[in-house]
């Protein structure tokens, strides 16, 4: 006798993930990314059960991934005008799929970095611009290469490891002059990523040196080294596209000002972007841009010869402290007694190394209100304000410890308060054998937002079912809820979506894609093929 025997998982999707049973599983890919215009192999490290295996993607044209005739290798194809950044897809089996992997498209010429390379008279002379693909390979590894500057020369060196690529290093990199002397350092700039720019003080060459350390320390105070420590090194002299301002574009806008390395008064065509990245053909480096609904504007330094910027809400702000101790100011106009903004400031979030403090004041100048961190571990301020009284007020942002540079950019949207629901599934995979499927969902209420939600799931296959979940208004299910499959559906690998629905509307539950911005409201759902008892 037999019965169906029932492994259901539905993947949040995070990288690192552990799955049970023999569904796929991708601990890094190598080289992590591919240069515009050229057709390249990258080896997979990780498990499946047999090969090929299926691939799943939102590709967009230009774009192929296909399985190679070797195992654990695909065949990856970039078209020469597809706009630079990441791209994600998935391997998946019969058995389950693999967590959403990254493969990067560069916009310049892309090599490998070639071992040994830590020793005087072992490493190479590189030129500008490329990206150094590489692995920290062995533990105390240094990877080191050369560059031949002219005195005056600026060249910029970015590192994309732990960020997007999901690599367990904390880099550190350096650069060195001939007599070895370290004329440049950076740790943490995006995120745990570092990146730097320098001037050559004369002419030679000068040496790029990256170590790492674990991003989870452990007792060792050596530098750290293992297979999965890939990394790439975007290095430019010429030009270098790090983000644009404003950092998010309205509905009007068609274009923004580009920010890096050889830019002046250009401005790049926002209609352009593509998989929320906005690159330009030819220059390394691309930036992440999202759509705001409202007005758009850019801030700079207070000045009391300079008008104050005047704005109406809801707003988005964007900005840079170019020196230490900058502030700037917008002043909310025409503010009604008793309603509510919602403030919320991104720039640790999203690569940059401010500390953003924000502060309320009245027209006078007096402080009201001043918001830091929105807890220990989240630097971006997050906040809701009641308008004490009818009239205007200043928004003041500035750096919590007065630090500034080309870098300390940060995003400040204010909107009104207003009554919100999101929906999120719970980290880890879900797995169980010979009984329901339980999914566990986290709802976020905001605004007021004190409607009953009626939560299903979309797509599933034949055979099978949703008992739908109730969020009510209050209580414990207003925060938590669970939704359970069941049934003995035929063998299934796909993806599914689980919908909120209330009076007025309906949400998507959605999952954040671990080490990037990128959130996705597809799940990956298996049923595995019956089995005999």
């Amino acid at each position: 006798m037999t019965r169906n025997c029932l492994t259901l998982i539905i993947a949040s999707l995070f990288v690192g993930s552990q799955l049970s049973a023999a569904a796929p599983t991708v601990t890094s890919v190598y080289p992590p990314g591919i240069q515009q215009g050229t057709t390249s192999t990258v080896k997979m490290s990780g498990s499946w059960t047999s090969w090929p295996v299926k691939i799943d993607g939102e590709f967009p044209e230009g774009l192929t991934v296909k399985t190679h005739e070797d195992a654990g290798v695909l065949e990856v194809t970039v078209a020469v005008n597809l706009p630079s950044g990441p791209y994600y897809f998935r391997i998946y089996d019969a058995e389950g799929a693999s967590p959403l992997i990254p493969i990067i498209v560069g916009a310049v010429n892309e090599i490998q970095e070639e071992e040994p390379n830590a020793k005087p008279g072992e490493w190479k002379t590189i030129e500008l611009p490329t990206v150094v693909n590489g692995q920290l390979k062995e533990s105390g590894d240094v990877d080191i290469f050369g560059l031949n500057l002219k005195a005056g020369e600026k060249v910029t060196l970015m590192v994309t490891a732990n960020n997007i690529l999901g690599s367990p290093m904390d880099g550190i990199l350096q650069v060195a002059d001939e007599r070895g002397f370290v004329v440049a350092q950076n740790d943490d700039e995006r995120n745990i990523d570092p990146q730097l720019s320098f001037i050559a003080a004369k002419d030679g060459v000068y040496q790029v040196r990256l170590f790492a350390f674990p991003t989870t320390p452990n007792s060792s105070i050596g530098f750290s080294a293992a297979a999965t420590y890939i990394y790439r090194i975007t290095a430019s002299k010429d030009k270098f596209l790090d983000y644009c301002l404003p950092l998010v574009k309205s509905a009007e806008m068609t274009t923004v000002k580009p920010m890096g390395i050889g830019f002046s008064d250009e401005q790049l065509d926002v209609g352009v972007a593509l998989n929320g990245h906005l690159s330009v053909v030819g220059i390394p480096g691309s930036v992440a841009i999202n759509d705001f609904d409202g007005a758009v504007a850019v801030l700079t330094a207070k000045n009391a010869e300079a008008a104050v910027t005047e704005v109406s809400v809801p707003v988005s702000l964007s900005g840079v402290l170019k020196t230490k101790a900058e502030e700037h100011m917008v002043l909310l106009k025409n503010q009604t007694k008793d309603s509510s903004l919602f403030i919320k400031a991104y720039a640790r979030t999203i690569g940059f190394p401010t500390d953003p403090i924000i502060q309320i004041k009245d027209a006078a100048g007096v402080v009201l209100f001043t918001q830091d961190d929105l807890s220990r571990t989240e630097r971006d301020p997050e906040f809701s304000y009641k308008i004490p009284a009818d009239g205007d007020y200043q928004l003041t942002i500035r750096d919590l410890h007065r630090q500034g540079g080309e870098r300390y950019a940060y995003r400040v949207d204010v909107q009104p308060t207003t009554a919100a629901v999101k929906m999120s599934v719970d980290r880890g995979e879900l797995l169980k054998k010979n009984e329901n499927l339980l999914i566990p969902l986290t709802v976020e209420r905001t605004g007021g937002f004190n409607k009953e939600m009626l939560v299903e799931v979309k797509g599933l296959p034949e055979g099978m079912t949703a008992i739908a979940a109730k969020s009510e208004a209050s209580g414990d299910s207003a925060k938590k809820v669970q939704v359970v499959l069941k049934g003995e559906p035929q063998e299934f690998s796909g993806p599914v979506t689980i919908v909120g629905s209330y009076e007025g509307g309906s949400i998507e539950a959605h999952y954040l894609v671990k080490n990037s911005a990128l959130t996705r409201n597809r799940f990956w759902l298996t049923v595995l093929p019956a089995a005999a008892e």
